[in-house]
């Protein structure tokens, strides 16, 4: 957050992601779906998009707005923003990073995250027999089905609501170690999760992420040893043939030196 005084008046600028709410990146996604096609392709198409400098410095404002309480005034008058100690777009600048994602080094990684005075804890892992640390182990299939789902419609651009990010937290994260899958505590969690920063809500995102990286990794893992073992299951049954074979040959010469033997006698 960085504080600006204009006109003998401070204001705040937001610019990072533990400075916004779930509940205001959710506004500015409404900002950026109703965005003009020429304003959208300016900003997200790799190919160049013209666009005029007053429509331009319109957004700018536009998104300012969004991540400060200065002014609209202010910003579009001849007041000098230069006592902020920057320009227009410079204070864009600032703000500019919400029109994308953060990353995990913009977020860090914690299991606990707090609102207000309450602590919810991510679901707990369990260790299995081999006493390898199992993540979510405690979580049910419901838990994993529905945290699934609410990704991937937060992955899509069409379909895109910060809500999900709220429900997805109020999955895995609870108050209550031993509480069961409820659709209507996890509900009225994932309201007052609206009200936690990006940087909160995104922890639960990433280790989902991480989560699925570490199965497929796992799968490959174990797909790979089962060819392995299955080349080596062929070997075997190649090896025995073979040794079947010899074990024939050397059972008849013994056969063959008994009876010569017993002839000789």
């Amino acid at each position: 957050m960085i504080n600006a005084t204009i006109l003998e008046t401070d204001y705040q600028i937001k610019n990072k992601w533990q400075d916004v709410t779930v509940k205001e990146m959710g506004k500015a996604q409404d900002y950026i779906n109703n965005m003009p096609i020429y304003l959208k392709n300016y900003i997200y198409s790799e190919e160049e998009s013209p666009i005029t400098e007053d429509k331009l410095l319109a957004f700018y404002i536009d998104w300012i707005e969004l991540f400060s309480n200065i002014p609209r005034d202010y910003l579009e008058s001849e007041i000098d923003v230069s006592g902020t100690g920057f320009s227009i777009i410079e204070l864009f600048g600032l703000v500019a990073k919400f029109l994308g994602e953060p990353s995990q080094d913009d977020i860090g990684e914690s299991e606990v995250i707090k609102l207000g005075k309450k602590e919810y804890k991510l679901i707990k892992s369990v260790k299995t027999a081999g006493g390898i640390d199992k993540m979510l182990g405690g979580a049910t299939y419901r838990h994993f089905s529905e945290s699934q789902a609410l990704v991937s419609l937060f992955q899509s651009k069409k379909y895109r609501k910060w809500s999900y990010l709220a429900k997805l937290t109020a999955i895995l994260f609870r108050e209550d170690e031993t509480e069961q899958y409820n659709e209507e505590l996890i509900e009225m969690r994932a309201k007052a999760f609206e009200n936690l920063t990006v940087s909160e809500v995104y922890r639960g995102y990433f280790f989902l992420q991480s989560l699925q990286k570490n199965l497929q990794e796992s799968l490959i893992t174990s797909l790979t040893l089962k060819k392995k073992g299955k080349k080596y299951i062929h070997y075997l049954k190649g090896y025995l043939v073979k040794c079947s074979g010899w074990i024939e040959r050397i059972t008849s010469q013994i056969k063959a030196f008994i009876i010569n033997k017993v002839k000789r006698l």
